[in-house]
């Protein structure tokens, strides 16, 4: 079973959506952009964006928020883990974008706080990913239903 926000919808796999969040700015609590409810993506073209080693395309601040308005960060930089990231927005030394439910999450142990990706914000949603001929085994069928069944309550909370 595969988790992924990016679905790859091809011959003999399924891809579920099991679970809703919003991509947000994550900026350290003394950044100028702090309190603010939304950004947009001129705000970002003054800042160190920093995101996990990934292709550009494949980052949706870029794909869904800055590359459509043809607008960059100032600069860019990749860092692999989570906290050393978080640690480096906290200190003011850049921003980055990930999932809102996560920077809730950490946000007492880093004084970080998000904000949304343009008025109408940026939605996503993870996705389980199996094989087709897997979809009717038992285990499989559970897990998908208790991720939905998370996502629910989540969702009416």
């Amino acid at each position: 079973m595969l988790v992924t926000p990016d679905p790859l919808f091809k011959k003999k796999l399924l891809f579920e959506p099991v679970f809703d969040y919003e991509q947000v700015l994550v900026v350290g609590k003394s950044h100028k952009l702090y309190g603010l409810d939304f950004i947009t993506p001129f705000d970002l073209s003054k800042e160190i964006l920093i995101t996990y080693p990934v292709s550009i395309d494949r980052l949706d601040i870029f794909s869904q928020f800055m590359s459509p308005a043809g607008i960059y960060p100032k600069e860019h930089k990749m860092i692999e883990n989570t906290d050393i990231m978080l640690q480096m927005v906290e200190s003011g030394r850049g921003v980055a974008a990930l999932p809102r439910w996560l920077v809730e999450e950490v946000s007492e142990r880093f004084q970080v706080a998000p904000v949304a990706l343009g008025a109408k914000r940026v939605q996503k949603q993870i996705y389980l990913g199996i094989r087709d001929n897997e979809a009717e085994i038992d285990y499989i069928r559970a897990f998908l239903h208790l991720a939905r069944e998370k996502n629910n309550s989540l969702s009416t909370n």
